[in-house]
């Protein structure tokens, strides 16, 4: 019994120890990296923000816990006000969190105001505080001396629809004095008022998002319209906004949550300028941009929890005056920071595991930046979590300001100390290279913006080290071109003069000749036995070094390829393999469909007419080295042209091959697509079903083991 006891006690001590050591631990911290070939990662990152304190009933004294914490809001003197709905209180802290009075809201007849499933509460400048008491459809104005002064109701006005249903959700004020209420459920947008308290009106709707076969569904629908049809269709409605914020600017950022399960946070956080437009973009790595409305603010990846898809959804947005934007997801409690061009500065928060420990929570209800503290109220451990700026963090914070504000070079010493810091940040080497091209720099700009996967930074450096080389170099370079020309010139005048032939194997001969006589090329071949399968062969062989090529030697403007990452059986795959797929598929097809060729005569006329975009693949990796991202656009229009004229060649190929006219070819090569897809379906079905039976006998022989 007594050694029973004792182990129980060590246990418990050994708990205690743990808990109080991992309240302690930093919370998780992570960054989004960008890749040559588009995608984003999560990248481990040192902390910006680092959760410091958890504000709670005990911390504050008081002898019930804040159960009902569904919102908080800050002041401009750095005053933080809680919302305990459920116990229809407000508690005001100091400007370190510590208690500075309770607030019991009184109407004018001197009761108190039970505002039970409050959602909202803001403080103007002037010292107001609003409550949205939501489910009781109504705004309560108050003093700082929690006298009630005003309540508003649903506005009376021909601007509000009839089924209207005022529910106050969340408010936020600019700094002209107009006010901005969002009611639950209401996709009109917010609602506005003027300085004096008149509806101004709703302001700055989401829109449907619709695509092309929508709008043919709606054209149908409207053709063949009927009373029942009418009845049973349903409206397609905007998503309402579920929080909102006033930059120093003056322009509304809003989010709009969750919108559907497939999506995760594609256009969730939205800036709006006076005229209800979302002017937020983000600024891609090429010098290209993209509106928010189309921007993923959280991860690619959705994560699934027993079997369902579990989305992210941002329900909070602040911004701080820097005009850095702070979102808060639900889903995971994490937390993510923006810069204005939605550069992710940082995220942090959530947690991985369930461990209760600081910076995590089980129920996130609200996000507030008080300064450049970030506060998170958690409404199931009745807390606010202070996360604090850490010196890292104010760098970041710093240098990007400067850096989005045009001050290259005086942001240039803090990206520096940010590399010291964490070398691998993107953020600072673009910084750099920004700093070195202002500076005249643009070997360094060179470096900086390769490490910073800058390509639009990259090209304008590119574009000055090219030139002044060719300046510098234009006579030998000039008087080598001239001799190449020359050389070549003479090369076949000679050759033709004296008869010389330079190719004497008649199937080198014809491979070589389908690019520019195909109907005779092709007809040797299949007719006169030119055709070689070792010869195809090797061209297939050569077009796979061609990708392998593209892929992962072009120049840096020219590579889209994450080279740490970079697979060469996908290459493999898309090459050697497609060709071959579409010889089965075309050679069966072709068989039921009365075609005289042979699965090698599909072949070699297959891989003979590779030869244009091998050519130009080759030539691609070449000028990539000397091009910039001008010249790709001429090179990706380029490649268009070869793509069609590759698509002749085979067109005549296949025609010759089977003895079939152009039509005919047409339709055996759309049934020989849709062949491909159904073999690479099966082949995948086969996989899936393989790996499954791989799965129930490794667990059957676990089971077995380990009884």
């Amino acid at each position: 019994m007594k050694r029973l006891v004792s182990l129980l006690a060590a246990i418990a001590i050994l708990l205690t120890f743990c808990f109080s050591v991992s309240a302690y631990e930093p919370t998780d911290s992570f960054v989004h990296e960008e890749t040559a070939s588009g995608k984003i990662v999560v990248v481990p990152s040192r902390e910006m923000y680092s959760a410091v304190q958890a504000v709670t009933a005990n911390s504050l004294g008081l002898d019930k816990r804040l159960s009902g914490l569904n919102d908080f809001c800050c002041d401009k003197n750095g005053m933080t006000y809680l919302l305990d709905s459920n116990r229809s209180i407000i508690v005001v802290l100091n400007k370190d969190y510590t208690l500075n009075r309770v607030l019991n809201i009184t109407a004018a007849e001197g009761y108190n105001e039970v505002f039970d499933g409050a959602q909202g509460i803001y403080v103007d400048d002037a010292g107001k505080i609003y409550i949205c008491d939501t489910y009781q459809g109504r705004l309560l104005v108050c003093g700082q001396d929690g006298k009630v002064i005003d309540t508003w109701g649903t506005p009376e006005s021909s601007l509000i629809p009839k089924d209207f249903l005022f529910q106050p959700w969340r408010i936020a004020k600019n700094d002209k004095g107009y006010t901005y209420v969002l009611s639950l459920g209401c996709y009109y947008g917010a609602l506005a008022y003027s300085p004096e308290g008149e509806f101004l009106g709703f302001y700055g709707a989401n829109t449907v998002q619709t695509s092309a076969l929508d709008t043919i569904t709606y054209l149908w629908n409207r053709l063949t319209q009927t009373d029942t049809k009418k009845s049973l269709s349903v409206k397609k409605l905007p998503y309402s906004f579920v929080d909102l914020c006033i930059d120093s600017k003056g322009y509304m950022i809003t989010c709009t949550g969750l919108v559907d399960d497939e999506t995760n946070g594609v256009g969730q956080i939205r800036k709006l300028s006076p005229g209800g437009d979302d002017i937020l973009y983000k600024t891609n790595f090429d010098g290209t941009s993209v509106s928010a409305s189309g921007y993923n603010f959280v991860e690619e990846k959705i994560i699934k929890r027993f079997g369902v898809n579990k989305p992210q959804n941002v329900i909070a947005v602040d911004v701080d005056k820097d005009g850095f934007i702070y979102a808060l997801d639900y889903t995971h409690g994490l937390v993510y920071v923006y810069d204005d061009e939605c550069n992710m500065i940082c995220g942090f928060g959530g947690g991985r595991d369930r461990i209760k420990r600081l910076g995590v929570f089980d129920h996130v209800t609200s996000l507030k930046v008080n300064g450049t503290d970030v506060l998170v109220s958690d409404v199931d451990n009745g807390a606010l979590t202070v996360f604090k700026r850490t010196e890292y963090g104010d760098l970041i914070a710093k240098a990007q300001t400067l850096y989005l504000s045009g001050e290259y070079e005086q942001a240039a010493p803090l990206w520096k100390e940010v590399l010291a810091l964490n070398g691998n940040s993107q953020l600072a080497y673009r910084g750099l290279a920004m700093a070195s091209i202002s500076d005249g720099d643009y070997d360094n700009a060179l470096k900086y913006a390769k490490s910073g996967l800058d390509y639009y930074v990259y090209d304008m450096a590119w574009k000055v080290v090219r030139n002044d080389y060719i300046a510098k170099n234009f006579v030998w370079l000039f008087g080598l071109l001239v001799l190449f020309i020359a050389g070549i010139v003479t090369f076949f005048v000679v050759i033709k003069k004296k008869g010389v032939v330079l190719i004497k194997n008649e199937k080198v001969k014809a491979a070589l000749s389908t690019s520019v006589h195909p109907f005779d090329s092709f007809d040797d071949i299949r007719y006169k036995g030119k055709g070689s399968v070792l010869i195809a062969s090797v061209i297939l062989f050569i077009f796979y070094i061609g990708n392998v090529l593209q892929d992962t030697a072009s120049g840096f403007l020219f590579t889209r390829t994450d080279v740490i990452t970079y697979n060469t059986i996908y290459t493999i795959l898309k090459t050697v393999g497609l060709v071959l797929l579409w010889s089965v598929c075309n050679w069966l097809v072709a068989s039921l469909l009365s075609g005289k060729g042979r699965f090698k005569d599909v072949y070699i006329a297959t891989s003979y007419s590779l030869i244009p975009l091998t050519v130009y693949t080759f030539v691609r990796v070449i000028l990539s080295h000397v091009l910039s991202l001008t010249g790709l656009s001429i090179m990706n229009g380029i490649h268009t042209v070869v793509i069609i004229f590759t698509f002749f060649i085979l067109s005549i190929a296949i025609m010759v091959a089977h003895e079939y006219d152009f039509f005919k070819f047409l339709s055996t090569s759309i049934v020989t697509l849709l062949f491909m897809v159904l073999v690479v379906f099966v082949i995948f079905l086969v996989g899936v079903l393989l790996q499954q039976v791989g799965e129930f006998f490794i667990s059957l022989y676990q089971e077995v083991f380990f009884r």
